[in-house]
């Protein structure tokens, strides 16, 4: 019955009942025009014009794992019944798409500086990184950072979020604990919990935000990533850890550096990072240990709902 509706109806429930997607190779590929759709009202083609051969590497690189999925979609691309020109890589993959750049995005292009404090000579480098995402939405603020060596120390470590570039309307302003340096003891990829931030309600869909992260007397450690993926559902993570180096996708960084009209220069988009690693967790609550979820990979985005 569900097959015989019209398809305005059928895009209504996809938007509250999303896992509709996988009733059938019809309803999937349905899904893919929804996620489409929810792309092309966010950015006009201008911008897909400019970020597709980027986007398309990005796409592809993903394909040993969900090429069968993504050529589900690509039967029905660029045919008159959706009205788009097929570009493979892009027509058959808008969830990933949407996941990626608007839902829960990573921003690898930040500016940052170093700087002596003149009275306790304290040296403390600042990072800054634009951030374009969804109003009326509410984010968690991860920070990836990589610990070159065993001996390294994390520092003090100040985040900030502001709606606007002079530093007016705080979204988020914390201080993380000082005790990172007992727990993060190895080298290796960490992401810290930063907190939350809510995005009010805007005419304009998507709104830039600015992130200045500022670490004081840091050794061997450097931010590489700020991460708005919400890790381990409801549970109060402090931090995790995996002893690779290197796990992100070049092409996400790349792909994010194009969206932000930052220079690639600023990312450092290395061949030979791991698709897989072992990730250990640092919760709050020790109960929260024995309910965890684990995690393989930060390889992929991660593919939810638009209203969670």
């Amino acid at each position: 019955m569900l097959d015989e509706l019209p398809v305005e109806i059928k895009l209504e429930l996809l938007k509250s009942h999303l896992q509709l997607a996988f009733v059938n190779k019809q309803w999937y590929r349905l899904s893919n025009r929804f996620y489409r759709d929810c792309c092309l009202s966010l950015k006009p083609k201008e911008y897909w014009d400019r970020i597709q051969d980027c986007l398309c590497r990005y796409v592809h690189s993903l394909d040993e794992e969900r090429k069968a999925a993504r050529l589900i979609n690509a039967a029905l691309c660029g045919n008159k019944e959706t009205g788009e020109n097929d570009v493979p890589y892009m027509s058959d993959s808008w969830q990933i798409i949407y996941s990626v750049l608007f839902r829960n995005p990573r921003f690898f292009a930040m500016d940052s500086a170093s700087r002596e404090l003149n009275i306790t000579h304290d040296v403390v480098t600042e990072y800054y990184c634009p951030m374009e995402l969804e109003s009326g939405k509410r984010y968690p603020c991860n920070l990836w950072c990589k610990k070159a060596t065993d001996g390294g120390f994390f520092g003090v470590i100040r985040v900030a979020i502001y709606g606007q570039p002079d530093g007016s309307e705080p979204l988020l302003v914390r201080d993380l604990a000082l005790t990172l340096d007992d727990w993060c003891q190895d080298s290796g990829a960490y992401c810290l919990f930063g907190g939350h931030f809510q995005l009010a309600k805007s005419a304009n869909s998507l709104q830039i935000v600015h992130m200045g992260v500022s670490i004081t007397n840091a050794a061997n450690v450097v931010l590489e990533a700020v991460d708005t993926t919400p890790y381990q559902g409801n549970k109060s993570w402090l931090l995790f850890r995996t002893q690779q180096l290197e796990v992100f996708n070049r092409w996400e960084k790349l792909l994010s550096a194009e969206r932000m009209r930052w220079d690639e220069k600023f990312v450092n988009a290395t061949e030979d990072a791991a698709k897989n690693a072992d990730f250990e967790f640092v919760y709050r609550f020790p109960k929260d240990l024995g309910a965890c979820h684990g995690l393989k990979s930060v390889w992929f985005p991660r593919l939810q709902s638009r209203e969670t």
